[in-house]
This record gives C-alpha cells, structure tokens and sequence, in this order.
C-alpha cells in the first residue's frame, strides 16, 4: 500500500530554490501548474525555481502567502501530469494513525519517511497543527503529509529544535479553502505579488493595493529565469529561442558557466514536424517549441 502511494504521489513532489539561497519542497496539485509550499520557503521571492522528480527546471511565480499559518501557492507553467494528489477535505485525525511525509531534506533528493500522527490537534498562536513524530529536517518544508489512502492531509511546516520526533504540518483544511480561492489565470495576468504583505494587487502598481508597501524591484539570478538555449539538464546547446531542450525535453534556463562546457546538438538534419503542435524540428528528439518527444518513426 505505502509503496503504491508514494509511486503515485512522487512525480508531483518538486525542490524549491528560492533566489535568497534557501531550499524546500512543494507539491503540484492540478494541471494549472499550482503548487502548495510553506511560506517561509518563499520568503522574499516573487519567482522560484522549481526542479521536477525527472530533473527538469522551471520558474515558478509566487501567487499568495499567509505567514502567519505557513503556507503559500505558486503557478508553473509547463507542468504536465495524467493526475494529481487530492488534498484531503477531512479535520479529524487519529491519534496513532500512519502518515507519510515526502520532501527533500537537506539536499538529499526525494526522501521519504513514515510515523504516526502524535496529536490531531496542536493549537500554537491561534494556528491549529497536526503534529506528528515523522523525521522532518531543513528542506522537508513544504511537502506533503500523506494518509493511508494517498491523499494529503497537510504540509510539513515546523519542528521543535532539541527533541526528537516533534513534527508539525499545516492541516489541508486551512489549504483547500485558499486553494479554491485563487484566481483564475485570466485574472492573474493582471496582478503582482506583494512581497511584503503576500497578497495580489493591481499589476504595474508602484504601491501595493492592499499594505501600501512600495514594490520593490528584485533581479533574480540569471540561472533561474534567463533562456539562452543552454540545458541544463543534459548540457545540448539549443537555439536561444527554443523552450524545451531537443534532446532531453528539459525547460531550458541560462547558465553561462555550463555554457562552456555544453555538447553539440545532435548531428542528424532530419527534419521532424511535431504531433503537437506542428513546429518542424531538426536533430531533435523532442520538440524545442512544447517539449514533446517527436515520433522519430514517421
């Protein structure tokens, strides 16, 4: 059964790098590209870097984030998956009940731990938690807590420094209410996010609408957000214009330290149309347009 779940679930647990330096992990919940984090793990940041299960990068942008219960929801694009985790729509929890906790701890790439659910309900500054004895360290935050029947019941948030087996989660009560809140996509390519108070106001607003607060003006790396057409991933050199990698199907960012090291493309001129979207590709195996992989048989 354990197993079952996390080879489902897995695919859709992401590392988080925020461009201030640190780490954590979230999870994609449907095919809009939006992903549940804490809010912590986002602190600063309007954008992040996401890195998929199959190592492939993208740029995320930060939509809301409530500091005060620890949680925030980001948008992806270019996120594609058959299915998506539930987030779990129960408040009663018990005692002694096996939970899952997935995340990427320390560095240490797609980790899993199980424990039991300590108490159901650990009221801390007006914020009720989960609290568990799962094994949480510094870049399981953000990930999911998993029950039994592979739905998520909360996201690992904090834990008690100097003991041993004392693990909160925010309660997926508290997410699937602001979760469906969130705009639509035709609403959201009219807002900015406010790294001061973790709310949407009007786009190209010097002050946010909400606290007041001036925008300010963040650069972010060029690692995480500039294409060159360098990957990644697999180190091809693609035309700057290319979304995906040809050979690998990575999303490509710049790097200009890979960039001196990169292969050549691939050596073949077959020119290869896509059954996607129709972009003509060559030496590819899979489409520089939308990623993906070309029927090299045709």
């Amino acid at each position: 059964m354990v197993e079952k779940i996390i080879q489902r679930i897995k695919d859709k647990i992401v590392v988080i790098q925020n461009p201030q330096g640190q780490t954590g992990t979230g999870i994609i919940l449907d095919n809009r590209g939006i992903i549940v984090t804490n809010s912590h793990v986002v602190e600063g940041a309007r954008d992040v870097g996401i890195t998929t299960n199959a190592k492939k990068r993208f740029l995320a942008r930060v939509l809301i984030s409530n500091r005060k219960i620890d949680y925030a929801f980001l948008k992806c694009e270019g996120l594609d998956f058959p299915e998506f985790p539930v987030l779990s729509g129960r408040a009663e929890f018990l005692e002694g009940e096996d939970v899952i906790a997935i995340g990427h701890p320390l560095g240490l790439d797609f980790s899993v731990a199980k424990g039991i659910i300590s108490s159901s309900r650990r009221e801390v500054n007006d914020v009720w938690y989960i609290q568990t004895d799962v094994p949480i360290n510094p870049g399981n935050s953000g990930g999911p807590l998993v029950d039994m029947h592979g739905e998520v019941i909360g996201i690992n948030t904090w834990i008690v420094s100097n003991a041993q087996g004392l693990s909160f989660a925010v309660p997926a009560t508290y997410l699937s209410d602001a979760y469906r809140q969130l705009p639509a996509d035709s609403e959201l390519a009219h807002l900015q996010y406010c790294i001061s108070c973790g709310r949407l106001g009007k786009k190209d607003e010097r002050f946010c609408t909400h606290c007041g607060d001036e925008h300010a003006v963040i650069e972010l790396p060029q690692v995480l957000y500039v294409n060159t057409g360098v990957c990644h991933t697999c180190g091809c050199n693609n035309s700057p214009e290319s979304k995906y990698c040809g050979k690998c199907g990575a999303t490509l960012i710049r790097d200009s330290e890979v960039q001196d090291s990169a292969e050549e493309s691939p050596a073949s001129t077959e020119s290869i149309t896509c059954q996607a979207c129709g972009t003509e590709n060559t030496g590819n195996k899979y489409c520089s347009h939308c990623g993906t992989q070309l029927n090299t048989e045709q």
